[in-house]
């Protein structure tokens, strides 16, 4: 009797030390730690795999396929209860397929097994990404295990989802981005210098409303205006650094030609010095 309590106890505290009790299942499972019960394979199939290679995104509304294989269940544990969480099941209810050693199994959420007597259980979720107006984070299938009240991790599967104008939107704000940076250094650069570029600063303050829009129309999930509006930002970033390098250039000009003036003054005294000083030795 005092050795079964004494184990109970070293298993309670065990699970404890490596799971995170959790009063209910949410949809997103933060700080829960991965479970030690369970051997975990993962297969992802996209069907768009040239976007993905690409952008390193789901492409929205492109078919998703998501295979999950459990194996190697702890034997000192009776039984586990697996939790699932998809956004295939939230908002197209379309269920995950299991199995239990190559039969299957009505889905359940939670669906207990039996760690004695379940060698390998399959979870199979397939459907469609969401069409989205820019960029979001979709959980495609989450489970979770429990063990006598305590929950760890099992598999967390979670993707960015856009679009090939999503995609065109973001990096004409960046190119933006990166010409307002460098027009801007470049009236800075000359403003340091003395030079006149209120020109330069006007324009530099039309390109940067055009850039603010542009980031707006994209958070607003409309990728078409953001990207009319970045490439006006582009275009007024590139004017205003051209207008600056030009009254930096115009200055130059005026400095070259300050020391001509002065050099031909020079040479005209230095030549009626001469004639001066031949005047006076009676050379004529």
């Amino acid at each position: 009797m005092k050795k079964k309590l004494l184990f109970s106890l070293i298993l309670a505290f065990f699970l404890m030390s490596i799971c995170m009790g959790v009063g209910a299942i949410a949809k997103e499972q933060a700080n829960l730690q991965e479970s030690k019960f369970v051997e975990v394979a993962t297969r992802i199939e996209y069907e768009d795999y040239d976007f993905f290679n690409s952008y390193g995104r789901v492409k929205n509304g492109s078919v998703v396929t998501i295979e999950v294989v459990l194996t190697n269940f702890s034997k000192p544990i009776d039984k586990s209860d697996l939790t699932f969480y998809s956004y295939f099941l939230e908002k197209e209810n379309i269920e995950p397929t299991i199995s239990v050693d190559g039969k299957s199994k009505e889905y359940k959420s939670p669906f207990t097994v039996n760690h004695g007597r379940d060698k390998e259980v399959k979870i199979l979720v397939r459907g469609k990404a969401p069409e989205v107006k820019k960029i979001e984070n979709i959980t495609f299938l989450n489970i979770t295990q429990g063990v006598k009240g305590e929950y760890c991790s099992v598999e967390s599967i979670k993707r960015a989802v856009s679009s090939e104008i999503i995609e065109d939107a973001i990096i004409a704000i960046d190119e933006a981005r990166e010409k307002l940076n460098s027009a801007n250094w470049t009236i800075a650069n000359a403003t340091e210098k003395g030079i006149d570029v209120s020109e330069a600063d006007t324009t530099f303050e039309t390109a940067s409303l055009y850039f603010k829009d542009a980031e707006e129309a994209y958070w607003d999930g409309w990728p078409k205006e953001s990207i009319e509006a970045a490439t006006n930002a582009s275009y007024y970033a590139e004017l205003a650094k051209q207008e600056a390098e030009s009254a930096v250039g115009a200055k130059k000009h005026m400095s070259y030609g300050g020391l001509a003036v002065v050099a031909i003054i020079a040479i005209v005294v230095i030549v009626l010095l001469n004639r001066q000083r031949q005047r006076k030795r009676g050379i004529y």
